[in-house]
């Protein structure tokens, strides 16, 4: 644990912004069609960007993903019904696609010459 300590303290801003945009899911009435336009747009664009920013900061880390989904398991269990795991999951896919693009970008920039002339 003491070795990964250090990759955890990064993730941390993150994952709190992160669930406070989840815990909002209990204030909102499942029925309501902010609920829906929440979870298919604002949460998945939200983990993109999160893990894109994190990624290029970052690189890739392989808990990230599995926070982000594992800290939207209360929001299921507070309001949503057990049917809405599949979020959870997506939520992890979008942040497993936004980090690799981010990484992706920090690589080329790293590996790019400065180029003095």
């Amino acid at each position: 644990m003491k070795k990964n300590f250090p990759l955890l303290i990064p993730v941390l801003p993150y994952l709190i912004m992160t669930s406070f945009i989840f815990f909002i899911l209990p204030t909102l009435d499942p029925n309501s069609k902010y609920f829906t336009f929440f979870m298919l747009l604002i949460i998945p664009a939200y983990c993109f960007i999160a893990s894109f920013i994190y990624g290029l900061k970052n690189g890739n880390v392989w808990f990230y993903p599995i926070f982000m989904s594992i800290i939207f398991l209360p929001s299921i269990f507070m309001i949503i019904e057990i049917k809405a795991l599949i979020y959870g999951g997506a939520y992890g896919a979008v942040a497993i696609l936004g980090m690799c693009l981010g990484s992706l970008l920090k690589k080329r920039k790293d590996d790019e010459p400065d180029s003095e002339e």
